[in-house]
């Protein structure tokens, strides 16, 4: 083998050396590139899920807070009365009763004025009248318990779709981190510079002997 000969293999051992370490580099790069952008992604995801758990949080507890200011305020049963239909629908709304001394002044104003309240005789059609339908009473002392029942109630509720939500967010946080962890390996996978400067090596020797096997068959 002339010195001639000797220079041209040279440098193509060189240049495929060169080419080798460049593709390695460029190849090493990319993994890193996409790692990096992969986790700066995974990264936004994570923060907005944490962010939208601390707003959540904020907001129940003020939601909270409110409910039981509105049970300290309402006490009476008329403020009881007013506020109970805004949390709690019912067919009909609940009313206070006359108290017995009320009740006992209008029967004695009417027994002074039998004439002023007296209705007109009913006919003789249809006299029979119809079923009344049946009550239930409440007494006043129970509308308390209830309209604090009620708001615990509103409680449980709002805790319950907050720890819905946080659910729903815990579970794309465990997402992305998967995402992460794939991407980790994927590039821990592909290697370094060093790494992958040693695998082309090995394909270009691998190559290269069976092209000289080859050629010397």
């Amino acid at each position: 083998m002339t010195r001639r000969t000797l220079e041209i293999v040279a440098f193509c051992i060189a240049l495929i050396v060169a080419l080798m370490a460049v593709h390695a580099w460029l190849t090493s790069r990319d993994e890193q590139q996409r790692l990096a952008a992969t986790l700066a992604a995974q990264k936004q995801v994570i923060d907005s899920a944490s962010a939208d758990e601390r707003a959540r949080q904020a907001s129940l507890a003020d939601a909270l807070a409110q409910i039981e200011k509105l049970k300290r305020d309402v006490q009476t049963p008329a403020q009881i009365l007013a506020a109970l239909p805004k949390y709690l629908q019912l067919p009909q709304p609940i009313t206070l009763a006359p108290s017995s001394s009320a009740a006992a002044s209008t029967a004695q104003g009417t027994a002074a004025h039998p004439l002023s309240s007296q209705a007109p005789a009913p006919s003789s059609q249809n006299s029979n009248p119809l079923p009344s339908a049946p009550s239930a009473q409440i007494p006043a002392a129970d509308l308390k318990p209830l309209f604090d029942y009620v708001q615990d109630c509103r409680v449980c509720q709002a805790q319950l779709a907050a720890a819905q939500k946080n659910s729903a967010d815990d579970a794309t946080k465990i997402a992305a981190l998967t995402r992460e962890r794939d991407a980790a390996i994927t590039a821990s996978k592909g290697g370094n510079f060093f790494r992958q400067l040693r695998r082309n090596a090995l394909w270009f020797a691998i190559g290269a002997a069976g092209g000289y096997i080859a050629a010397h068959r």
